[in-house]
């Protein structure tokens, strides 16, 4: 059969301008390529045309959805000590800091002042050994390596002082992704064996 438009090239053409509808696209814009040699109608350059738009559309998807991933992949990272770091996370804290929550699987904490009560005061920030050019250590060594750091600033912190008996020390270290990130960097707390602090800590 001869004679008019293959109606597959011409719904190509139409439904390549609305991302939503790129696929339909490209599927009657390849069935109208096949049909047109066989039918002898016209469309050929309709399809063509509804397909290298829809490749745009493709393009373009694609190039926003890796912008998604890369830059929510810094941002949803457990903790890290530069500027990236969100304001929430526990290792965006300041020595001094109190909190309440902490999120494990985000590091974010609930900051409150800490003559409220409050579940940890952060009494130091150590800076682990190791540079960005360094695989992760593994949770272990990281575990060993801040507690280590962490007992040697409580003993500074309580220099002058004996250290009160419900006290406990808690000790927070980077994970893989966030020491990929450049968060190297331990948070060394402390926190109450009989529930909730309601004041800062003395030294």
């Amino acid at each position: 059969m001869t004679g008019g438009t293959n109606g597959f090239a011409i719904a190509a053409l139409v439904l390549a301008f609305l991302p939503a509808t790129v696929w339909l696209s490209v599927i009657f814009g390849v069935i109208a390529l096949v049909q047109i040699p066989r039918t002898g109608r016209r469309g050929r350059g309709l399809a063509i045309a509804g397909l290298s738009i829809s490749g745009a559309w493709v393009l373009l998807i694609a190039i926003a959805v890796t912008i998604t991933v890369v830059t929510g992949g810094f941002a949803s990272s457990a903790g890290s000590d530069n500027v990236a770091v969100a304001g929430d996370s526990v290792f965006a804290a300041q020595k001094g800091q109190c909190f309440t929550t902490y999120d494990e699987r985000t590091s974010n904490i609930e900051k409150v002042p800490c003559n409220e009560p409050h579940h940890s005061e952060i009494y130091g920030l150590v800076v682990l050994p190791g540079d960005d050019t360094d695989a992760y250590p593994g949770d272990a060594t990281l575990s060993a390596q801040a507690s280590q750091y962490c007992e040697a600033e409580q003993r500074n912190f309580f220099a002058a002082t004996t250290p009160p008996s419900d006290l406990v020390m808690a000790v927070y270290y980077p994970d893989e992704g966030t020491w990929q990130h450049r968060g190297h960097s331990a948070v060394c707390t402390f926190e109450s064996k009989n529930g909730a602090l309601t004041a800062p800590v003395a030294h």
